[in-house]
């Protein structure tokens, strides 16, 4: 049995990965924010892939470096462990969306990022979301874990590709380029593809 932790991005729902294809029946575990693991016994699985999209991304990095000891394949998908600043969104962009994040500016960043429509819940809780965003400004990263592999799209309008792909050309990291916007999941829409 092969299982699949997925860090999912900010602001997304499971919804998410309903609408990627599952033929090779991995077992899968979405994770959103505070992304807390409840206990899971590893042994028991003879693959473990971490996949982390966006946002996501800075989380299974603190995931990756605190389960070092876990054998596993590693893939980001339009995000870095960074999601501020040098290698993310421009801190005042940044601060701009959590000093006027409501439903409407939320309808706007699905749109920006090429989300389809049927993903956008309007009964989404912004107090939560407001509180991962002002936690991560609280948070920044201080150590990397290096993926093994990255998918970028070039089309990102949310972290720019050009800071995506600077942090990863410093690293070993595999860089495979997409002809995507910041959602990916229109291409990525099969696990296996995400995978191979």
């Amino acid at each position: 049995m092969q299982l699949i932790i997925f860090f999912n991005g900010w602001g997304m729902s499971e919804k998410v990965i309903k609408e990627i294809e599952n033929q090779e029946k991995f077992e899968i575990i979405h994770l959103n924010f505070p992304y807390m693991l409840k206990k899971v016994d590893f042994s028991k699985y003879s693959k473990i892939y971490v996949i982390a999209w966006s946002f996501g991304v800075y989380y299974a990095s603190k995931f990756l470096l605190e389960n070092q000891n876990l054998n596993t394949t590693s893939i980001a998908i339009n995000g870095t462990p960074y999601p501020i600043g040098e290698y993310g969104i421009p801190l005042k962009l940044f601060n701009m969306t959590l000093d006027s994040l409501s439903i409407e500016s939320l309808r706007k960043f699905y749109k920006n990022m090429g989300a389809p429509d049927n993903l956008f819940d309007s009964d989404v809780d912004i107090k939560k979301l407001t509180e991962e965003l002002r936690y991560i400004l609280n948070n920044s990263t201080t150590k990397y874990y290096n993926f093994d592999r990255v998918f970028l799209g070039k089309e990102d309008r949310i972290i720019p590709y050009s800071r995506q792909l600077k942090y990863y050309k410093e690293r070993e990291t595999e860089i495979i380029t997409l002809d995507c916007e910041h959602y990916p999941f229109k291409l990525l829409n099969d696990w296996r593809r995400v995978i191979e």
